[in-house]
């Protein structure tokens, strides 16, 4: 098989590396892709942006299937361009896409289907949402409508907290077209974790749930980002939660995805804040949905890809031929740990073309993000420049590994959460 991975960063890196470890993969191309994905075998990544030349790309190479990583392409609606000219691709179509594309379609659609989620409001004008926030109970939640790269998300602690986000996302447009609408919500305390399904258009499977870490600095402070690093399985998910999961977040939303016509071929990231709340039977975890992602997730993909022992072309296989249901999935015990390597200025301004090198002797698997080559030199060209991934039987255990590895690795404004 040859197939091609749409994105750029290390979660397309984690996914051609997984094709290409399976006996069917002749080649993996990844587009836009980095450099650093290039040095994987039977991997090439291209420079190739448009939805046109993708297509053309395709159909002039033999190229089987493409994998959608990136959801700025799955908002563009290159799965209705890909099925108009009769390609294999995994991902949602565009009207789908919007759970992830618009917090507001997304959060009526929660709405509409019983799906456990914080109260919200939305506001199209700036001076409506400035005249609530005077009123609002405090902290609560800011999100603009649309795409901001993971970066979009404002917890207001004031009124000033507040019209300092509402300023940036609708009078000085920070995030262009997709600040003009906001969704204010109630803020909600607790530990968030990240759930996995694999969608075949008929049926979905749960494929597994990952912690997250979002926030920039130690102790969950700073700004969001678009995650620090990852663990898979979630350690503090256990059976009795996920049962609750099942109940009031995953079967609603499938059932809700079937009513409306959405339920796509691909994967769905379901982001979940977990809130303890006084019941009648004591204190009970609750999830309760931030987001929904039509992708996988960065770094999740890093962290559960790499505990994924089953051959993921067959998983590919089993949700393009709808048949999610019968899937082998199986998983390696214990636990991954992935580390995101930062520039340090991330998620706004910082330095780029900084040399990266690499003491010998390093177990963990490298996952490249923002990269790019010089000769025979690789180079810091993003915010997040690289993962760092193991696994070991506990997490105590992985997680030292990954950290004393990450000292071997060195590029002038390197960055890392140390309490992860």
């Amino acid at each position: 098989m040859r197939v091609l991975v749409i994105g750029k960063g290390g979660r397309e890196h984690t996914i051609a590396w997984k094709l290409s470890q399976s006996e069917d993969i002749e080649k993996v191309f990844v587009t836009p892709g980095n450099d650093g994905i290039s040095i994987e075998n039977k991997c090439e990544s291209l420079k190739i942006e448009s939805i046109e030349d993708i297509i053309n790309f395709v159909k002039n190479n033999n190229v089987d299937m493409t994998i959608v990583g990136s959801e700025e392409y799955l908002a563009k609606g290159i799965v209705d361009k890909f099925e108009e000219s009769g390609l294999k691709i995994i991902g949602p179509n565009q009207k789908a896409a919007q759970l992830e594309s618009s917090k507001i379609f997304a959060k009526s659609f929660m709405k509409r289907h019983n799906v456990q989620t914080a109260s919200f409001n939305t506001f199209v004008e700036l001076k409506d949402a400035l005249e609530y926030s005077k009123k609002a109970s405090y902290p609560l939640v800011i999100k603009a409508d649309g795409l901001a790269a993971g970066k979009g998300v404002f917890i207001c602690n004031s009124y000033e907290d507040s019209t300092q986000a509402l300023n940036e996302l609708m009078k000085e447009e920070k995030f262009g077209e997709s600040g003009k609408k906001i969704v204010v919500e109630e803020f909600l305390k607790g530990f968030e974790a990240s759930i996995f399904l694999l969608l075949d258009g008929q049926s979905y499977k749960f494929f597994n749930v990952s912690k997250d870490h979002k926030k920039l600095l130690e102790n969950d402070q700073g700004p969001n980002t678009g995650g620090m690093g990852a663990i898979t399985p979630h350690p503090d998910v256990d059976e009795k939660l996920m049962k609750v999961i099942f109940q009031k977040i995953i079967n609603p939303t499938i059932n809700g995805l079937k009513e409306e016509g959405l339920l796509y071929k691909g994967f769905l990231y379901i982001g979940l804040i977990i809130k303890k709340e006084n019941t009648p039977n004591g204190v009970n975890d609750e999830p309760y949905v931030l987001e929904y992602n039509v992708r996988l997730g960065d770094p999740e993909a890093q962290s559960m890809l790499y505990l994924l022992k089953s051959d993921f072309v067959d998983i590919i296989k089993d949700i393009r031929e709808e048949r999610v249901n019968t899937a082998n999935i199986e998983f390696y015990d214990g636990f991954s740990f992935c580390l995101v390597l930062s520039s340090k200025g991330y998620p706004f301004s910082y330095t780029k073309g900084e040399r990266i090198t690499i003491k010998p002797g390093i177990t963990s698997k490298i996952f490249y993000s923002g990269v790019k080559k010089d000769g025979e030199n690789l180079l810091t060209d993003g915010g997040r420049v690289l993962s760092l991934v193991n696994k070991a039987d506990t997490l105590e255990e992985v997680r030292n590994i990954v950290y004393d590895e990450a000292e071997k690795v060195h590029f002038k404004s390197k960055y890392y959460r140390k309490d992860l």
